[in-house]
């Protein structure tokens, strides 16, 4: 299999899923509260939201933006964001669920491995989307490469810890080490937050059966 139908594959599964007339991820109504402690099960949203209010407000890139929960809370904080999403369905629900959220944010449709930054950013989030892909030295670098000296990468990915269930072999899975490719790339940075998360169960997926991952969670500043 090419790399071109492996992203086709991926990018026809979130079609999909998309496509329901709700929402597939943070279907709860507070997804888009500003206060650390309105989210008892996401330790790296917490603690993103504690690490941004130290910070004025600059320019966020969202690589994978699913349906924008990440983004538009970064564009009610005052951020400029760009919100990178390889579903043109996730893509369109983006721009929809922003313009309801009240805030302003620029969508743009495409893979992460063929976009390519005009500018450079305060904060990079990269939220469930390298374990999709192989070559994660490549996402890696474009991240850090447009990140400002001082600005900080988001990042949450899965782990081999435990195995990909099953249930997600529909499209081509690349869990890292806890102590792989991910983490060792950021030996240089200061980590501000780093937590394995072993064996959780999995409930947001509305379209799979009941299965458990385990996690990679980090926040590095650039030096």
């Amino acid at each position: 299999m090419t790399i071109k139908s492996e992203r086709m594959r991926i990018s026809e599964y979130f079609d999909s899923v998309y496509a329901g007339p709700g929402r597939f991820w943070w279907r709860d109504e507070g997804r888009y509260k500003l206060e650390p402690d309105a989210y008892p099960s996401s330790l790296l949203t917490q603690q993103t939201l504690r690490l941004l209010a130290d910070r004025t407000p600059g320019r966020a890139l969202d690589i994978g933006a699913g349906e924008g929960s990440d983004a538009i809370r970064l564009a009610l904080l005052g951020y400029e964001v760009d919100a990178v999403e390889v579903s043109k369905v996730g893509a369109e629900k983006i721009e929809r669920f922003a313009v309801e959220a009240g805030a302003r944010l620029r969508v743009i449709a495409s893979d992460v491995q063929d976009f390519v930054p005009d500018e450079s950013y305060d904060v990079v989030v990269c939220n469930g989307v390298l374990h999709y892909v192989e070559d994660k030295n490549l996402v890696i670098k474009l991240m850090q490469d447009v990140t400002w000296p001082g600005g900080i990468n988001v990042i949450s990915l899965w782990s081999d810890y435990t195995p990909v269930p099953e249930c997600h072999d529909f499209v081509p899975v690349y869990a890292d080490k806890e102590n792989g490719v991910v983490t060792n790339c950021y030996q240089k940075w200061r980590t501000e937050f780093i937590y394995f998360e072993r064996d959780k169960s999995e409930t947001s997926h509305s379209d799979l059966p009941a299965h458990r991952h385990s996690h990679i969670k980090l926040i590095v500043s650039k030096p």
